[in-house]
């Protein structure tokens, strides 16, 4: 079995250099990384929107391979920083590299109206964006988790997005992307395997507003990312 691919530290475009990079066919079938910690500098984002804004220089650590889009299962880490300027962020972070227009999803904590909240963003041609206000007890820390869906034991189009309970660790659903693997199941038949797609798979942070206040145009956003883990199916 090959051994855990490190992480690797990117800004917006540079992350699709991975992508030329063949998918391991042999990892582990969970991907475990110690606690990170990313700084973003403000304007820094992630973010597309008509007609023409089209953002992506946030630094975002992503594991250094391709992962089968087939195999991907799940995605989890906890997510926290001490939020307090319009738009902070950070959390997970998953690409589609190798399809016509690059599709993919940010979900972590974003600050907004004076507080965090559960932040999603979903991306295809252009972005759309959802907030889910955050249990009282969170104190701006959260542990998200994205997974495939599953049906009778067979892999469907949607990705889920959870909140997870980090004491029981009970899954409550945030949002559904009914499209997310679509290209993996077209016609409702098996892939074939030399049909393998592309999935990075990373955390990020973002600051995409300069913070108010004397002195603070280059303050940086220091976000805590622990535990971070990737699970892949077994074939």
């Amino acid at each position: 079995m090959s051994p855990l691919p490190k992480l690797s530290l990117h800004y917006g475009s540079s992350a699709q250099a991975i992508s030329q990079r063949e998918p391991v066919a042999d990892l582990p079938k969970v991907l475990a990384y110690p606690p990170q910690v990313i700084h973003a500098a403000p304007k820094t984002d992630l973010w597309r929107k008509p007609p023409n804004t089209n953002v992506d220089n946030c630094p975002t650590y992503l594991i250094s391979t391709p992962i089968d889009l087939h195999k991907f299962h799940s995605a989890k880490v906890t997510v926290s920083a001490n939020w307090n300027t319009l738009y902070d962020q950070g959390g997970l972070v998953l690409f589609i590299p190798d399809e016509d227009i690059t599709k993919w999803v940010k979900t972590g904590i974003e600050f907004f109206d004076g507080k965090p909240y559960s932040g999603t963003v979903a991306t295809s041609r252009w972005s759309d964006w959802s907030l889910v206000p955050l249990p009282e007890s969170a104190g701006g820390k959260i542990t998200l988790q994205v997974e495939r869906e599953t049906k009778n034991g067979e892999r469907v189009e949607s990705l889920w997005i959870y909140l997870v309970d980090p004491v029981t660790g009970e899954k409550s659903p945030l949002r559904e992307l009914t499209w997310f693997f679509r290209h993996d199941v077209l016609g409702g038949e098996e892939p074939s395997p030399d049909a393998s797609r592309s999935l990075l798979v990373g955390i990020y942070a973002a600051r995409p507003t300069v913070p108010t206040g004397e002195g603070r145009e280059e303050e940086t956003l220091e976000v805590h990312l622990d535990g971070f883990e990737v699970t892949l199916f077994d074939n």
